[in-house]
C-alpha cells in the first residue's frame, strides 16, 4: 500500500466497516426492542405490503368480534324478556283455567280478573320497553292494510251478531249460509285443505286484520273462481289473502271471480292467479256498481286471452276503484294492464297507481289496457318499473299520469297515494349484523325485529268468558314460541359466526406473526456480532488513523 498523506486508505476501510457494524447493530437493536424483523418497508418491501393488509383485516376481524358479540346480547336480552311474557302467559292461563271452574263467587272471581290484568299490563309494558343500546327488540310493523285494522273481540262480535271464525273448517262452513254475518279471530292457514269456492255469497265477511294463507283452488274448466265464486250485495272488509295460488277459467280472481253490486274495502291478495279471461289479482269481474276501496295486490297474473289485470281484470258497469294499487306482473293476450284490464260502461278508477309489467300483444298499457266509456283520475303509473311506453293500451289516458319511481315514491309520502306506510314499515324492523370484514352477504346476517303481538284486555270475570280466554291464551302462546324460535336460529347463526371469526384471527395472526415477527435467537447473535465489530472497528481505527506519520519519519 502506498504511503500517502492525502489519501488514507486503510482508515476509510476501517471506517466503512465501523459503519456497517453499527447500522447492523442499530438494526438489531431495533428489532430486539420491537421484537419484529420487518419494522419499515425498507426491511422487505413485499413482507411490508403483505404485513400490512393482515393487520388490517384483524382489525376488521377484531371489530367483527365485537359486532357479533354485541349480537348474542341483544338476542339474549329479547329471549329473557319472551321467557318472562311466557311466564306470564303460563300464569293468566292457569288463572283462566281456574276461573273457568265454575266454583268461584263473584268476589273471587274478581280477584282473579285483578291479577290477569296487572299480568296483561306488564306484557305490555314489556313488548314496549325492551331494548338494546336503544335498539327496541319487539317492533309492531303496523297494519299491513292500508287502513289500520283494530281487532275486536270475539264477545264483542257475537254482540254485534257476527259467527265467529277460528279454523278453516268453520271457513268452509259458510257455504252452509251465504246470507250470514261472519268475522276471523285467528289466521287460517289453508296449506293442504281441499278448499271448495263458495258460491253466491251475499252476506258479510270482516277478516278483523286477520289473513288466509296458502289458498290453493285449481279447475281451469270452472268460471267464477277464486276465494269466493261470485259475491252479489255482499260486504267483505278487512282481509288479507297471502300466498294464494288459484287457477280457472273466466272470471277469476285470489278473492272473488266476480263480485256484483258489492263492496271490497281494506284487503289485500298476494300470490299467483291464471285463466282464460277476465283475471285479475282480486277480483276477476267487478261490475254493476260494485265498489273497491283501500286494496291492494302483489301477485303474477295471466290470462290467455283478454282483460287481464294487476288488481281486477275487468271494471265495468258504474263500478268504482278507489284509493287502490297494484304491484303486479300482468301477462295475457289484449286488453292487458297492470292495474286493470279494462274500463268500461262510466265506470271511475281514481286515486290509484301500479307498479308492474304488462305483457301481450295488443291493448297493452302499464296501467289500463283498455278505457272504453271510463274515467280515470288523479291515478299513477310507475314508469321505471314498466316496459310499456303508454300507461292505457286503447282509450282515453285523462286523468292518467306516468313518474318515475321517486316521483311515486314522493306521491306516497305526501298522503296522495296508497302504500306508503306498508313499504316503510317493512323495511324498518330488520337489524343487519355486521359479523364479516367484507360488504357482500356473506358477512351479513339478518334479522327480523317484528313482532306483531297485541295483548288485548282479556275477561276472565265469568267462568263463560274464562273458558273463551283459553284459546286466546293458547293463541298468545304460540306466538311467543315462534318469536323465541326466531331469536333461537339467529342466536345459533351468530354463535357460528363468532366461531369462524375466530378461526380466521387464530389464521391470520399465525401468518402475520410468520412475516414479521423476529427470531431472538438469531437477532441476539447478529446483535453480539455487529458489537463486536463495532468495538474491533473502533479499535483498529485509531491504529489506521497513524498511518500518515509514519509517511512524514521519511522527510
Amino acid at each position: 500500500m502506498v504511503l500517502s498523506l492525502n489519501t488514507n486508505h486503510l482508515s476509510s476501510l476501517v471506517q466503512n466497516s465501523l459503519t456497517a457494524s453499527t447500522a447492523g447493530l442499530n438494526s438489531a437493536i431495533e428489532r430486539l426492542t420491537t421484537g419484529f424483523k420487518i419494522n419499515h418497508a425498507k426491511d422487505n418491501a413485499a413482507g411490508y405490503s403483505i404485513v400490512t393488509q393482515y393487520s388490517s383485516k384483524l382489525s376488521s376481524y377484531n371489530v367483527a368480534q365485537d359486532n357479533t358479540a354485541m349480537g348474542l346480547d341483544l338476542i339474549t336480552t329479547a329471549t329473557d324478556s319472551l321467557s318472562l311474557i311466557t311466564s306470564h302467559l303460563q300464569r293468566m292461563r292457569d288463572l283462566a283455567e281456574q276461573a273457568a271452574n265454575g266454583t268461584y263467587g263473584e268476589d273471587s272471581l274478581q280477584a282473579i280478573q285483578a291479577e290477569f290484568t296487572q299480568r296483561t299490563n306488564e306484557i305490555q309494558r314489556l313488548l314496549e320497553s325492551t331494548e338494546y343500546n336503544g335498539v327496541q327488540l319487539f317492533k309492531q310493523s303496523g297494519s299491513k292494510f292500508i287502513e289500520e285494522v283494530e281487532p275486536i273481540s270475539a264477545e264483542e262480535a257475537q254482540n254485534e251478531g257476527y259467527t265467529v271464525i277460528t279454523n278453516a273448517d268453520e271457513l268452509q262452513a259458510m257455504q252452509n249460509d251465504t246470507n250470514g254475518k261472519y268475522i276471523l279471530m285467528a289466521d287460517i292457514d289453508l296449506t293442504g285443505y281441499d278448499w271448495e269456492p263458495i258460491s253466491d255469497f251475499s252476506g258479510e265477511f270482516n277478516g278483523n286484520g286477520y289473513t288466509i294463507s296458502n289458498l290453493y283452488v285449481n279447475n281451469n274448466t270452472y268460471d267464477y273462481y277464486g276465494f269466493f265464486r261470485r259475491i252479489e250485495n255482499a260486504t267483505i272488509e278487512n282481509v288479507a289473502f297471502e300466498n294464494a295460488n288459484v287457477t280457472g277459467k273466466m272470471q277469476v280472481g285470489i278473492l272473488a271471480g266476480y263480485s256484483y253490486n258489492s263492496t271490497i274495502s281494506n284487503c289485500l291478495v298476494t300470490g299467483m292467479v291464471s285463466g282464460h279471461s277476465d283475471v285479475g289479482a282480486l277480483v276477476g269481474t267487478n261490475t254493476h256498481y260494485s265498489t273497491i276501496d283501500s286494496c291492494y295486490s302483489i301477485a303474477d297474473v295471466s290470462g290467455q286471452a283478454y282483460r287481464v289485470g294487476g288488481l281486477v281484470g275487468y271494471n265495468s258497469d258504474h263500478s268504482s276503484i278507489d284509493y287502490c294499487f297494484a304491484q303486479s306482473d300482468a301477462t295475457g293476450n289484449m286488453n292487458i294492464g297492470g292495474f286493470a284490464g279494462q274500463n268500461s260502461n262510466d265506470s271511475t278508477i281514481t286515486n290509484c297507481f301500479s307498479e308492474g309489467v304488462s305483457n301481450g300483444n295488443s291493448q297493452i298499457g302499464s296501467f289500463i289496457g283498455s278505457n272504453d266509456s271510463g274515467t280515470i283520475d288523479s291515478c299513477y303509473w310507475n314508469q321505471d318499473s314498466s316496459q310499456s311506453t303508454t300507461g292505457v293500451g286503447q282509450g282515453s289516458s285523462t286523468g292518467l299520469t306516468g313518474s318515475t319511481a321517486m316521483e311515486i315514491e314522493e306521491l306516497k309520502a305526501g298522503n296522495e297515494l296508497p302504500g306508503y306506510s306498508i313499504v316503510l314499515d317493512s323495511q324498518e324492523t330488520e337489524i343487519t349484523f355486521q359479523v364479516g370484514i367484507h360488504s357482500d352477504d356473506s358477512s351479513k346476517i339478518l334479522i327480523d325485529t317484528e313482532f306483531n303481538f297485541r295483548i288485548s284486555a282479556l275477561n276472565v270475570a265469568t267462568s263463560d268468558a274464562a273458558r273463551k280466554a283459553l284459546a286466546k291464551i293458547d293463541n298468545m302462546l304460540e306466538m311467543v314460541n315462534s318469536k323465541q324460535t326466531d331469536y333461537g336460529a339467529a342466536y345459533n347463526r351468530l354463535e357460528s359466526a363468532l366461531e369462524t371469526i375466530g378461526v380466521s384471527i387464530d389464521n391470520l395472526t399465525s401468518s402475520r406473526s410468520t412475516l414479521r415477527d423476529a427470531d431472538i435467537a438469531e437477532v441476539s447473535s447478529e446483535y453480539i456480532k455487529n458489537q463486536i465489530l463495532q468495538q474491533a472497528s473502533a479499535t483498529l481505527l485509531a491504529t489506521a488513523n497513524q498511518s500518515p506519520s509514519i509517511a512524514l519519519q521519511l522527510l
